[in-house]
């Protein structure tokens, strides 16, 4: 009887010292937490938007109203002190830009890419020119505890890619449907540069970005450049 007893205490003991354990588990892991913990920082992310390029309208031709593209990045948070709501962010990133437009790209005198309204009597259903570069994107970031984020910065990238599509009647005149895809457009910036602004909540925002060189080297092609408004969706 003694011994059941004694084994009875000792399991009760057990049982009890557990309790405290985990009980002093929980409270320490109530301590370390921070709501920081879930707010999104913005280290990987998609930006969605639709490109305005300036200088490209003339009376010939016309781009379309939407001309959709997409930037996605991954980035190192980097706070400015510890538990700072301040902090810089860098990574690497790629960003695509796209103009529909009634406008056909060509190689005219001495090299140059030059352009000309596509005829209105010619049906297509689609004519872009695509920009794509893989870039290194840099932010000064602010964000609040609640979910508010806000950052700036600049974006500066390598020409990866840079083409043509036409799908329609073909464009000399002839009577049959092609599709062309030409990426041999030559005289492009090599290093484009964008300024950039993000802002939202959690993992939702808008973002606007301009490019502050041009897509063709001057005196080698039209000086158009974008300037971007969409929306931007956290990942992480």
């Amino acid at each position: 009887m003694k011994k059941l007893i004694s084994i009875a205490l000792l399991l009760l003991m057990s049982y009890t010292i557990g309790a405290q354990n985990k009980e002093s588990k929980k409270e320490k892991l109530k301590e370390n937490f921070k709501i920081e913990d879930l707010i999104i920082k913005d280290r990987l992310f998609v930006d969605i938007f639709s490109s305005i390029w300036l200088n490209f309208n003339t009376d010939s031709y016309k781009q379309r109203a939407i001309n959709q593209g997409v930037n996605a990045a991954f980035l190192f948070d980097l706070p400015v002190k510890k538990n700072s709501p301040f902090s810089f962010g860098i990574g690497v990133g790629v960003t695509s830009h796209n103009l529909f437009s009634n406008a056909h790209f060509y190689i005219g005198k001495e090299y140059t890419t030059q352009v000309k309204a596509i005829d209105e009597k010619i049906e297509y259903s689609r004519n872009k020119i695509s920009f794509t570069n893989i870039n290194i994107p840099l932010e000064f970031r602010y964000f609040h505890k609640s979910g508010f984020k806000i950052s700036a910065g600049i974006r500066v990238g390598l020409m990866a890619d840079v083409h043509t599509k036409y799908y329609g009647r073909d464009i000399n005149g002839k009577d049959e449907s092609v599709k062309i895809k030409n990426k041999k457009i030559p005289n492009y910036t090599k290093v484009p540069v964008e300024i950039m602004f993000r802002t939202g909540w959690k993992y939702f925002g808008v973002n606007a970005s301009y490019m502050i060189t041009k897509l063709f080297e001057n005196e080698k092609g039209p000086q158009m450049y974008p300037f971007n408004v969409g929306i931007s969706i956290s990942l992480y």
